[in-house]
């Protein structure tokens, strides 16, 4: 590469760098700024329920990525920098995969594995250090699904071309599909959940047209291409959840409006929700993570084309049948003890 080619790579990654650490200083302006605890708070006060998190992350992932951040509570690390350290290692992931050598394919599920541990990092570092922000929940979801498809599609690469049978080929397209779209549900599942039972939930959803006002904000302010395109890509995230909803299940839709939330509609959401949504989570974006990781260690990638496929499937098929049931009682039963909706805020 020629000195000019050195030189504007390296202008490229310190306007990266800038970028994100000037996004990092945006979200924390001094009238909102909370100074960090001494101590690192409680592992329940920090980590997302165990209702809509599958068993392994509950006993696994989460006790490891708590473990990871009492490492670093104390050093200069904000919630952005681990979800980039989560984001850059599953990503290596898939370039070992997309090479292909037995040696990568155990260091590409060794590495996805880790980076699902890692995603769940992020989160609790905010909550613990109070530095969650609108950015770091978009950041968060939109690289999520750029490792999650990345890797999808070296792992399914590697066994076409392994195999380069035509049969298969397709049955890898569906499997990409179907995995991605049933992550998108989860994750809309996921958050109305926590949203409809908990009040002081910290992420709640933002509608498509606050994401969009927030571009046309962070525009004006000229606050840097970088902090644009996570949001155009939450944004993009946000609208592919929306429609499958309005195509699969659109009496669950948030729309504008959410019902106030006390003892008696958090009673009434969690008895009628509780076990789609235990259902939802077992193909949430962390199954898929250590399944497909196992899978490549093993060099046995067409055994998650099978699960995904068959079992996969059908744990959707329950999940939406049961789902659809779950909000038409939720709706009735609140409707019949007099709740009504509230704006959004």
């Amino acid at each position: 590469m020629s000195a000019n080619g050195h030189c504007s790579f390296r202008s490229s990654t310190i306007n990266m760098s800038y970028d994100l650490m000037r996004t990092e200083q945006l979200d924390q302006r001094p009238e909102t700024e909370q100074v960090a605890a001494p101590r690192l708070p409680s592992f329940s006060s920090v980590v997302k329920h165990p209702d809509v998190e599958d068993p392994v992350n509950v006993w696994v992932h989460r006790p490891l990525a708590y473990s990871f951040v009492a490492l670093i509570f104390r050093a200069p690390i904000t919630p952005n920098q681990v979800t980039v350290l989560a984001t850059l290692v599953g990503l290596i992931a898939a370039a070992c995969w997309f090479v292909g050598s037995p040696w990568l394919m155990v260091l590409g599920g060794v590495l996805l594995w880790s980076a699902s541990i890692l995603d769940g990092a992020d989160g609790i570092l905010a909550r613990a250090k109070n530095l969650t922000s609108e950015f770091g929940r978009a950041f968060d979801g939109s690289m999520d699904m750029v490792v999650a498809i990345a890797t999808c599609f070296a792992a399914f690469y590697h066994v076409w071309d392994s195999n380069q049978q035509p049969l298969q080929t397709t049955l890898l397209v569906v499997a990409t599909l179907t995995a991605v779209a049933q992550i998108y549900l989860y994750d809309y599942y996921k958050e109305s959940y926590l949203e409809s039972t908990n009040p002081n939930w910290d992420g709640r959803s933002e509608s498509l047209d606050q994401i969009r006002d927030r571009i046309q904000r962070l525009r004006e302010e000229d606050a840097g291409w970088f902090r644009i395109l996570v949001t155009k890509l939450y944004e993009g995230v946000i609208t592919a959840e929306t429609r499958l909803i309005s195509v699969t299940n659109p009496r669950a839709l948030r729309g504008e409006w959410r019902c106030a939330v006390d003892d008696e509609t958090v009673r009434i959401y969690r008895r009628h929700n509780y076990w789609p949504t235990q259902l939802w989570a077992l193909n949430s974006l962390a199954p898929h993570s250590y399944l497909l990781a196992i899978a490549g260690m093993l060099n046995r990638v067409d055994l998650y084309l099978w699960y995904r496929l068959l079992i996969g499937n059908g744990i959707f098929l329950v999940a939406l049948i049961w789902q659809r049931y779950a909000t038409n009682r939720t709706r009735t039963d609140l409707k019949k003890t007099g709740y009504t909706a509230v704006p959004i805020q």
